[in-house]
């Protein structure tokens, strides 16, 4: 079958995780022929080569002068601006409304953006900066907060702000990739409203899949940005009304891990369409190490970035060092665009605690296994993951892990500590207490790497994985589903209607 695979930020432009992930879906899966669809903040370069069954990749640069793929027209009529100023009023008063127990909102959300997905004469980016969604985020909040007491007031600076951000997110709906038998959203979010207006458009069936749970890393992200708590505000209601819907409308949900489920039936999923799907790991290419660094010596895999939190990481070495006077603490990876400050505040870390000697910055390795090599101990010190394939990778070439108790890493590893030790998040003492015993004992390392061994070939193996989303797949194509497909009419005016055709189940 014909699948698109859409993503935000990843494949094919960067390494890392959902990286790795895709390609070896892609690789893995070669009967099936992908179009991938990454949405980038702006145009990027692929730094991955595509196997031969990828027939398109397309770039969406959210934050370029436009962002969809069909040009701006050199004019536009009066019906589309009213239509977009109409749709764009019932989606706010959807995110912000009223009365937010009524049951009905979420329907009127899928109308309204419904609405907004509707093919037309102009490009709707270019619609959104003749109208756009700041007068009616003002309008949905004065309501709003009449029956929520005490919400404050949103200034018009505050209410454009958020605006500038939704109405970006908005405009990737006008995306364009050739037609395909199932639409893969890798993530909700942006990535799943551009799944979703397709979706609705032509019945195409869809499969959503989330590694991190993409609205708890926003809730993270946007209280570290520093934004008013209005902007963050609005939207966070905007991305939890779309994660909603998400979830609501496709077909099928695979998250990476049983964790994430628990999040997606919170927000509305329907436990019945959740199928968890464990990543893969080939064996093949990370076998079992036979021997480690004759020093103590913590390595950490992975990309510099705040969800890492490797804040509490530096934080545990250096209580590890009161103990272990000759560990190493070594940090293998990128250090994303953007994330250049972060990178400074950790350096800056490292020296105040008088550590760097001790502390390296590696940057990227070739691959994970010579950083998983370099280290008696592999760490994981995140506030936000899915199923993390530096444990599993670590896993399966029999090293022992140290591991924050967050999204799928217990089940990684599992509860009972044989097979990786699970400490809580953000607790410096709690982690370096785990790493100090395994650097000091040898034979809970090896007993422990072995268990590590044993679990990540029974319930990791790439092949598990391959065959699952084989299966999934199959099922998602099976689901076809009623769709009101949108058409464009002449008017008596010279402009266009909208004319909606209903598709019967296949």
């Amino acid at each position: 079958m014909r699948i698109a695979l859409l993503n935000e930020g990843t494949y094919p432009v960067a390494k890392g995780g959902v990286s790795t992930w895709c390609d070896q879906l892609l690789t893995h899966l070669p009967e099936h022929t992908f179009d991938v669809v990454t949405i980038v903040g702006l145009e990027r370069t692929p730094v991955w080569d595509a196997p031969a069954n990828v027939a398109s990749t397309t770039c969406v640069p959210m934050w370029d002068a436009h962002v969809g793929t069909r040009p701006w027209r050199p004019r536009t009529t009066g019906r589309e601006l009213r239509r977009t100023r109409e749709a764009l009023r019932d989606l706010w008063a959807a995110v912000l409304p009223s009365n937010p127990a009524d049951p009905e909102n979420i329907d009127r959300l899928r109308d309204a953006l419904g609405r907004l997905a509707v093919p037309s004469y102009q490009a709707l980016d270019w619609l959104l900066t003749q109208t756009g969604s700041t007068r009616p985020i003002l309008e949905a909040w004065q309501a709003h907060r009449v029956h929520v007491p005490g919400t404050p007031a949103l200034t018009a600076s505050d209410a454009a702000a958020a605006a500038v951000h939704a109405d970006r997110a908005l405009a990737l709906m006008d995306a364009d990739w050739p037609e395909v038998d199932v639409i893969h959203a890798t993530s909700n979010g942006p990535a799943a409203l551009m799944a979703l207006a397709r979706h609705w458009r032509t019945g195409t069936p869809l499969l959503l899949t989330e590694h991190g749970v993409f609205l708890r890393e926003r809730y993270l992200a946007l209280h570290a940005a520093g934004w008013p708590w209005n902007v963050r505000y609005v939207l966070l209601a905007f991305l939890r009304s779309v994660c909603t819907l998400a979830y609501t409308d496709a077909e099928i949900i695979a998250p990476v891990n049983f964790f994430n489920g628990r999040w997606e039936t919170r927000l509305g999923a329907d436990p019945e369409r959740i199928q968890p799907v464990y990543n893969g790991v080939d064996p093949s290419l990370f076998p079992m190490l036979e021997s480690e660094p004759a020093d103590p010596v913590v390595s950490f895999v992975g990309r510099i970035d705040p969800l890492k939190d490797l804040a509490t990481l530096i934080d545990a070495f250096a209580l590890v060092m009161a103990r272990v006077p000759d560990a190493r603490l070594r940090l293998f990876g990128p250090v994303p665009a953007g994330n250049e400050a972060y990178h400074a505040t950790l350096v800056e870390q490292v020296a105040l605690l008088g550590l760097g000697e001790v502390v390296t910055f590696e940057g990227p390795a070739p691959s994970a296994r010579p950083a998983i090599e370099a280290g008696q101990v592999v760490a994981l010190s995140s506030i936000s993951e899915g199923l993390p394939f530096t444990v599993l990778e670590a896993m399966m070439q029999g090293r022992p892990t140290v591991s924050t108790d967050v999204g799928g890493v217990a089940e990684c590893t599992g509860r009972d500590g044989a097979a990786g030790l699970i400490v809580p998040p953000r607790e410096p003492a709690a982690m370096a207490d785990a790493l100090v015993t395994l650097l000091t004992d040898a034979d809970a390392r090896h007993a422990m790497g072995l268990a590590a061994r044993e679990r990540a070939l029974e319930v990791f193996s790439l092949q598990v994985f391959a065959d699952t989303y084989r299966a999934v797949y199959d099922d998602a194509a099976a689901r076809a589903v009623s769709a009101r497909v949108a058409t464009l009419v002449p008017d008596r005016a010279g402009g266009v209607r909208a004319a909606a055709t209903v598709l019967e189940p296949a």
